[in-house]
């Protein structure tokens, strides 16, 4: 693994040439104006502290121009997945009477719905995290409350249903994500600690199974603090945000289908150091995982993990989409 001042030496080479590489993809191809092909995948950041961006990468590298999304402050636990071609946004934010859940749909021809429906939680209500992904055409969403993990599915009747709750197998949390395969909902948790990442997943006729942890800091002095998760062909792939006392940088790991684990290591010092990663977010595209993340400054970088396991260098998504003041963010691409 790089040191830090071997990493701080070779950034401004190594994001020069990846910064090259990554134009030249996204100028391929002109900017669509809606969403609806499967290679696209729609990515929502906070802009500051009082409104919220949109932008859509296509399949061709391409990437459309920063949207903005009103004015709600104090956002956190920001999540999307996709429905139909539709993005399911949902949040935290500062409301009259305190905390509240907010859901957004982008529809597939690009217009906004800024009602959508959410579960129902008591009033004031602080909610520490969120994740959402789409299982068998429904959405689940998972909230997190301190050490208690819960969720709500939203049915084709268009009700949320009671939260119920998630295993932690005794662990205190302190991230937790979500992904779908073959009607299977798997939720990632990160535990308080920093140091370890477990698996649980529920079938569809709702039973549970699980964990399966692993050390999610391999490295000497690093924790994790956040974790993102997305399933691919090859198994599913877990993203963290890990720091030490100098640095902090995006790992990766995958949960392959015999339900055995890859090491995490260190994705910025294969596909290039270009700042200190505060907030991760990954998705599916087309058989590859699409891996962006911010930083302390509100830079937002972006890359790929090819199915192959080959990576994209890294890429300044603000240099393509526009400038922004990014934090907390949120992908969603398609699952078939």
């Amino acid at each position: 693994m790089f040191n830090y001042k071997t990493r701080a030496a070779a950034a401004a080479a190594l994001a020069a040439t990846a910064a090259l590489a990554f134009a030249g993809a996204a100028d391929a191809g002109v900017a669509k104006p809606n969403v609806g092909n499967a290679g696209d995948v729609q990515l929502i950041t906070t802009d500051g502290t009082s409104s919220l961006v949109h932008t859509v990468r296509h399949l061709d590298g391409s990437w459309q121009q920063f949207g903005r999304l009103g004015g709600y402050t104090g956002v956190t636990a920001l999540t999307s997945t996709l429905v139909n071609g539709e993005e399911n946004a949902f949040f935290q934010y500062a409301g009259p009477k305190g905390p509240q859940l907010a859901h957004f749909v982008r529809h597939v021809d690009g217009t906004w719905e800024l009602n959508g429906s959410v579960p129902s939680t008591p009033a004031g209500a602080t909610v520490d995290g969120l994740a959402a992904t789409t299982v068998n055409g429904q959405i689940d969403l998972v909230e997190r409350t301190g050490d208690d993990v819960h969720l709500s599915t939203l049915g084709t009747n268009g009700i949320w249903s009671p939260w119920s709750s998630v295993p932690t197998d005794g662990h205190s949390v302190r991230s937790v994500a979500v992904a779908p395969s073959d009607g299977v909902l798997h939720v990632v948790e990160l535990s308080a600690d920093g140091k370890s990442v477990g698996d649980f997943d529920q079938n569809s006729d709702g039973t549970w199974y699980g964990a399966l942890w692993v050390n999610a800091a391999p490295d000497p002095g690093f924790t994790a603090t956040e974790v993102a998760a997305a399933y691919t062909g090859q198994g599913l792939q877990v993203a963290t945000v890990e720091v030490n006392g100098y640095y902090s940088t995006v790992y990766h790991s995958m949960r392959h289908t015999d339900f055995s684990w890859d090491n995490f290591s260190d994705v910025q010092a294969v596909v290039g150091y270009a700042g200190n990663a505060q907030h991760v977010s990954i998705t599916h595209s087309e058989g590859d995982l699409q891996v962006a993340y911010s930083t302390p400054n509100g830079a937002l970088f972006h890359t790929i993990r090819h199915w192959d396991g080959s990576w994209q260098p890294v890429g300044d998504v603000e240099g393509l989409a526009g400038n922004v003041n990014a934090g907390q963010l949120t992908m969603a691409g398609y699952y078939y």
